[in-house]
């Protein structure tokens, strides 16, 4: 599960503010069924019922949503492999590497909710159009960059790229998916995302090997330019403007400062009162959680085990990293499948499976077996980010999607920092014993809150009061 964030995320964490003067935009909604079509939930859009694939392709919103995703996602890729390289061969191996990518981080984790209220304050397609384009302008800077400090002011600026983008673009998603659709659509946006963490890298080492390690900035800033230019006309089914009550600019600007500290003390008690009706958005939203510490143990695990079980096998850890990603871009297509099923429960048995196949790594020292193992790992994680992002979008209204992960996002980042660092610890004790402790972090907590999440609750969690929000 990516943002289950990321990611990258994530991710993100996503990959997340608080509930800022506690009004919604339900307010003003319309009833407009007159043709049997629905008029909006409570954001002006216009979303025609869906059917499945089809649904999305008649969507051209949707589509526009998808292919900027796609393109940003393969700029960001290829960056990831081009700011270490950068790192390293100017100033060498050293903790200037971590700390150089971990700056990308931390926007996320200080700042995060607010990004949420500025989404609820603006229209969060024009939000992601320039965070996009603030990510190319920054991107074309590292290879001008002197001194390593001023390439760790450059890393952690283009953090806050991705602190708007993220919000921006997942309030978006049920602005433009057909209702009916919201598996198909989510599955194909989730495929974005993942198919250039295949893509991205091949084509950074070709880029890196033919023109330098510098074009590759270039190339993240032209991507950024295209995902922009993707979203710069209003996307079909959205509406005009945000029906969300705006707050005064003069009450922004005299709050900001209260407004970040409660931000960061109110976080998750605001993500509690969020999905603390719905027991199973309050059990996935958990989950999500644990399952970014799982994940930062398995970063540290799988560089320890392509090195110390793979030693002959040149580039072993990108071979499991392309295979994992592979299978996600697999599971996320086939996750429609499921639509029958018991979301819960399939959602269950992804995480519970993918960790079966993380302990398994430790059974074995073929290459091969290895690389299968983590395809269909990536391909059960898919599933289950399909699931996670579907189900949400499903039980939160439309105005309090982008406000949920903004909250999110910067709490996993930093469940994402602590299993990264309890991971460094757990190699110590044996990579086999940290391929197990990988697997129970993954499918323990799923299956403690099996009952939870195989519940079937009311399918909207209603937005909040004034009173309420505060």
């Amino acid at each position: 599960m990516a943002a289950h964030t990321e990611v990258d995320e994530a991710p993100d964490d996503q990959r997340e503010a608080v509930r800022g003067d506690g009004e919604t935009a339900g307010s003003g909604e319309g009833s407009g069924e007159g043709s049997g079509k629905s008029s909006g939930k409570g954001s002006g859009e216009d979303r025609r019922p869906g059917g499945g694939f089809a649904g999305i392709l008649r969507a051209p919103g949707a589509l526009r949503l998808i292919g900027s995703l796609f393109v940003l996602e393969l700029g960001s890729a290829m960056t990831t492999v081009g700011l270490p390289l950068l790192v390293m061969q100017r100033y060498g191996l050293g903790l200037e590497v971590g700390a150089t990518l971990a700056a990308r981080f931390l926007p996320n984790i200080l700042l995060g909710p607010i990004a949420g209220q500025m989404v609820d304050r603006h229209d969060p397609r024009k939000v992601a159009a320039l965070a996009a384009l603030g990510s190319g302008v920054i991107a074309l800077l590292f290879p001008l960059a002197g001194a390593m400090w001023q390439i760790q002011l450059l890393a952690l600026t283009i953090g806050f790229g991705y602190m708007f983008s993220f919000p921006a673009t997942m309030a978006l998603r049920p602005r433009v998916i057909p209702e009916g659709s919201e598996l198909e659509g989510n599955g194909l946006i989730v495929s974005a995302e993942r198919i250039p963490k295949l893509l991205g890298p091949a084509l950074a080492g070709l880029i890196t090997a033919g023109l330098g390690v510098n074009w590759l900035f270039c190339v993240e800033a032209a991507t950024a330019v295209a995902a922009a230019l993707l979203l710069v006309r209003r996307l079909p089914g959205t509406a005009a403007t945000s029906s969300a009550p705006s707050t005064p600019k003069a009450a922004v600007r005299s709050n900001w400062l209260l407004s970040w500290a409660r931000s960061l003390g109110q976080g998750a008690t605001g993500l509690v009162r969020m999905v603390r009706g719905d027991s199973r958005l309050a059990s996935l939203t958990v989950t999500a959680f644990t399952y970014m510490i799982a994940l930062g143990l398995g970063r540290t695990f799988l560089a320890s085990y392509a090195l110390e079980n793979f030693a002959g096998v040149p580039g072993m850890l990108g071979y499991l990293l392309a295979a994992m990603g592979l299978g996600g871009a697999v599971g996320a297509v086939v996750a429609a499948r499921f639509r029958g099923w018991n979301q819960g429960v399939v959602y269950v048995l992804g995480n519970a499976l993918e960790g079966g196949c993380w302990v398994a790594l430790c059974l074995t020292g073929d290459a091969a077996v290895a690389i299968g193992l983590l395809f269909v790992a990536g391909v059960f994680e898919s599933v289950a980010s399909v699931v996670y992002f579907a189900e949400v979008q499903k039980r939160l209204p439309v105005e309090l999607n982008g406000r949920y992960y903004a909250m999110l996002v910067p709490l996993s980042d930093v469940f994402l920092v602590g299993g990264t660092t309890l991971g460094g610890a757990a190699v110590l004790l044996g990579v086999g014993w940290s391929a197990v402790l990988v697997g129970l972090v993954m499918a323990a907590p799923v299956l403690v809150l099996a009952v939870q999440l195989a519940s079937e609750p009311r399918a909207k969690t209603p937005a909040p009061t004034a009173g309420a929000a505060r």
